[in-house]
């Protein structure tokens, strides 16, 4: 527990720069969002710690991500995944982020160490976040599970969207297109 909190900012805390040519695949994609930024401006990303409940155990999974495109369009970012009710922890490199909408993103990235044999390292994770936003009316932010990809697969999130969402019991979601 103790470590996560000390991760927590780290992985939230990250100075997010930036923006994406349309040229790189796995750059973010927003049709509203054309502007190049310098190199001193934010530009889009994806950043939070989700605490959900899974079934049909209630175990707690906590999940921590942050992503950013960078100033040449190419995408950073990691994400930490703790499944207790499978026992399995994961944590890899993001490097592919794209927008639904301007609260809705899916990312992925390969994972770099797991204790899931179904997907060591080197498994593409893809999974997806939404941010409802932060007024007391507003509906729990929401988050899937991983969807990992097989070993050399080339899916990533320009080419996987998951479906099924899970909304958060702690934590938050922030989106910046």
């Amino acid at each position: 527990m103790s470590t996560q909190r000390h991760w927590l900012p780290i992985l939230c805390g990250a100075t997010l720069l930036a923006c994406a040519p349309d040229s790189n695949p796995t750059a973010a994609k927003s049709p509203a969002f054309s502007v190049q930024l310098s190199e001193s401006e934010s530009g889009p990303s994806a950043s939070g710690h989700a605490d959900v409940i899974q079934l049909p155990s209630g175990a707690l999974r906590t999940f921590s991500f942050h992503a950013r495109v960078m100033p040449d369009g190419s995408v950073e970012g990691e994400y930490d995944n703790h499944n207790r009710q499978a026992g399995f922890v994961n944590h890899g490199d993001i490097n592919c982020l794209r927008f639904i909408s301007d609260h809705d993103v899916v990312m992925s990235g390969v994972a770099q160490r797991s204790t899931n044999p179904a997907a060591p390292p080197g498994t593409t994770a893809v999974f997806r976040v939404v941010d409802n936003g932060e007024g007391a009316d507003d509906p729990p932010d929401q988050v899937s599970q991983l969807a990992n990809q097989p070993t050399g697969s080339t899916a990533n999130c320009q080419t996987v969207t998951p479906v099924i969402l899970f909304p958060l019991v702690g934590g938050n979601i922030q989106v910046r297109p």
